[in-house]
């Protein structure tokens, strides 16, 4: 019990956004890799949860969603093939603790088309190449110094309407596409789209497609976040990416 209360205590740091490494016995071995197993911290998972369902949805292995064991193989496998048992925010650079149950992580998983930081993993999936990325859950609601806006239209990115420690399959910040220059060919800068139009899925953004104009087929949509955001500390202050 002292053991349970202390890997407790020390998790719950992960909840104020200071993510401590702890490992105990009855972790999850995935290929010589340890996952933290959430079952274990029964107590800080009920706190997590509590704390996310605030503004953020939460994948739970309890949601019967058969896709679901899927994705977290998929995950895991992933991060055991590197070695890895945290990953870091792309944004913030915080290292995650990774578990072995849904909520996989403290944030969410995405694949791109691009590698937006060297902590990205390569990946393949139907036969594309992909990089597996990841958001702290304080990026995503843009806590207190986390908070990003466009280079351009200086509207904030949010990310609160995402489902918390699963993955997405498709690039979430190219998805939200704010103004024009979002939209615009990597190559002759001209609209890919009107700026009114709107593509069925979010996972279409990620996808190629050829330029209207000069016919250069690219992941138009997909930016380098150093080229769509900056940093937003507060409203007299802002920072460029990184």
């Amino acid at each position: 019990m002292k053991l349970v209360k202390q890997v407790c205590k020390s998790l719950s740091a992960c909840i104020g956004y200071k993510n401590i490494p702890v490992w105990f016995p009855d972790s999850f071995a995935w290929n010589s890799t340890t996952f933290i197993s959430v079952y274990f911290c029964s107590e800080y998972l009920a706190f997590f949860l509590i704390t996310a369902s605030n503004t953020l949805s939460t994948n739970t292995e309890d949601e019967g969603n058969h896709g679901n064991d899927d994705t977290r193989c998929f995950i895991l496998s992933t991060l055991a093939s590197q070695g890895r048992s945290k990953v870091q925010c792309v944004l913030c650079e915080e290292q995650l603790l990774v578990f072995d149950r849904y909520p996989l992580v403290d944030g969410t998983f995405f694949l791109s088309p691009r590698q937006h930081a060297k902590s990205c993993i390569e990946v393949k999936v139907e036969g594309r190449t992909q990089f597996l990325t990841v958001v702290c859950m304080g990026c995503l609601e843009g806590v207190s110094g986390r908070a990003i806006v466009c280079r351009f239209c200086n509207q904030k990115w949010d990310g609160s309407s995402l489902v918390l420690g699963t993955m997405y399959s498709y690039d979430i910040f190219a998805a939200m596409p704010c103004c024009t220059e979002r939209i615009k060919c990597n190559s002759c800068y001209k609209p890919v789209l009107h700026p009114t139009q709107r593509l069925n899925f979010f996972s279409d953004y990620s996808h190629m497609v050829p330029c209207p104009h000069c016919r250069t087929l690219d992941t138009h949509f997909v930016k380098p976040l150093g080229f769509c955001y900056a940093r937003h500390f507060s409203r007299a202050l802002q920072m460029m990416w990184p």
